[in-house]
């Protein structure tokens, strides 16, 4: 089995830390997308579009840690993937492992399996949420937008023509929300709860979309058991019905102040009930 090599470096800033005391999960995503970059660079490959992403977020990373990202090519299939493994590097504490797939065709490697702690627990990497995305007529008359209609605007695109694809996130989650609700709420004993992600499965389409485009996000609940939830958002081009970007996600429920998992509350799986529609997992 080949050794992973080092490809990134970075040191966890206050900038990157959220609302639950901890690097944002954009973070750890942008340290394995830089990975990605320069082992592509050591190919000689001119950087290829991300065609999907998977995440397993192992231990949370606090302001001021020396992060370290170790990566190697997963041979066979049809397209490049890649293995990345982000640590603690002052003491090799796993924070997150990462395959990412590539629109490049695959290359010869050495030999590689994913290791346990790098395989996925509750979602697959051979589904394909966008070609199995529902027609987006079937997403409103199931209520599901979670997101006001817009256009893609400067923010998404950053000051290019066309939305950068490590930015393709922001399709997603800008915008306007149809409702507000709360990131971290309070429980009856006054501790502090939220929701963090423990796994993700990102695709994007591998054209870009351009600065105008009209857009609008949908979410749907498609699973909930004591401590998890397991959901999944699409992005849509408006004129052409077609999605652009899907993230499938497994979240847990934690008590921020005790820092453990927790039960969802009933409140929140009221608020799941409407959306739940487990008939729209990917496929």
């Amino acid at each position: 089995m080949p050794s992973l090599e080092v490809s990134h470096r970075s040191t966890v800033t206050p900038d990157q830390i959220d609302d639950l005391g901890h690097m944002n999960v954009r973070y750890y995503g942008i340290n394995a997308s830089a990975g990605t970059r320069i082992l592509c660079e050591r190919l000689g490959i001119a950087r290829p579009l991300m065609r999907s992403s998977y995440t397993r977020h192992h231990h949370e990373q606090m302001e001021g840690a020396d992060l370290v990202v170790r990566s190697t090519v997963i041979p066979g299939g049809e397209r490049l993937r890649v293995y990345h493994e982000l640590r603690n590097n002052a003491d090799d504490d796993l924070a997150a492992t990462f395959v990412h797939e590539l629109d490049h065709p695959t290359v010869n490697a050495p030999s590689f399996e994913l290791p346990a702690h790098g395989t996925p627990r509750s979602l697959s990497l051979t589904t394909d949420a966008l070609a199995s995305a529902p027609a987006i007529e079937q997403l409103h008359d199931l209520g599901l937008a979670m997101r006001k209609p817009r256009s893609v605007d400067t923010d998404d695109a950053q000051g290019n023509d066309t939305v950068p694809p490590a930015n393709f996130a922001t399709l997603l989650w800008g915008g306007v929300p149809f409702e507000e609700h709360e990131w971290v709420r309070t429980l009856p004993n006054g501790d502090r709860y939220a929701y963090a992600v423990m796994e993700q499965r990102t695709w994007n389409r591998p054209g870009p979309v351009a600065l105008g485009t009209n857009i609008q996000s949908f979410q749907a609940s498609l699973e909930l058991r004591e401590k998890v939830g397991r959901s999944i958002a699409w992005c849509y081009d408006t004129d052409t019905g077609e999605p652009l970007i899907a993230s499938e996600a497994v979240d847990l429920c934690i008590n921020l102040t005790q820092r453990r998992a927790i039960a969802i509350s009933a409140e929140s799986r009221s608020e799941a009930d409407p959306d739940f529609h487990p008939e729209l997992a990917p496929r």
